[in-house]
């Protein structure tokens, strides 16, 4: 079963990158970040004893996708209005797949990414294997994803708080804070909601 889900994950984000490699299609993220969220899911059950969602019952369940929602709609509202990024769609089908797909799931896979670094560098302490994670880790992942994107531009970034500074076509700002928001975010959520009883 394992390995279907990882055969699974391997597909969709392999389509992913070919749709947006080849297609130049926007919404590669989609397929991407639910192959992304397949495999890493399954590298943190295996790097894990416990499980991500231990006893959680519908109302936790409720609680972590509807606060996820709230922040996926409010990080992109202010991210667009302050004119940080832009889309090249914007009708409501595009706008539903966008937030469900290539912001909640792509959310849940960076958190993932977060917490597995966790686990690898936990006997360097719990503040140390935070940020070693998020440095190595998040920042990895969130240049591999950046660097697909370069092709089909699923989102444009314009311009960035602080700095423009690029190297190559990457913005430092977006590369650095940006995918470890993306990452702490529902890292945040999570561990709130994981208390709630």
């Amino acid at each position: 079963m394992k390995r279907l889900a990882y055969f699974v994950g391997a597909i969709l984000l392999i389509f992913g990158i070919y749709l947006s490699i080849v297609n130049k299609e926007p919404h590669f993220y989609t397929f991407f970040s639910l192959g992304a969220f397949i495999i890493l899911y399954n590298l943190y059950n295996y790097v894990s004893k416990k499980p991500l969602f231990d006893r959680w019952n519908l109302k936790k369940y409720i609680l972590f996708l509807g606060f996820l929602l709230i922040a996926c709609l409010i990080i992109d509202y202010l991210g667009m209005k302050l004119g940080y990024w832009t889309y090249q769609y914007s009708s409501l089908f595009d706008n539903i797949i966008k937030y469900i797909f290539e912001w909640g799931v792509a959310l849940l896979y960076f958190m993932l990414v977060l917490i597995i670094g966790i686990f690898v560098f936990k006997k360097t302490g719990k503040i140390f294997s935070f940020l070693l994670s998020l440095i190595i880790f998040v920042t990895i992942v969130g240049l591999a994803t950046e660097y697909f994107n370069y092709y089909a531009n699923s989102w444009i970034v314009l311009s960035m708080p602080i700095t423009n500074f690029k190297i190559g076509n990457f913005f430092l700002i977006f590369q650095i804070i940006g995918y470890w928001l993306m990452a702490i975010i529902p890292f945040s959520i999570y561990k709130c909601v994981d208390k709630v009883k």
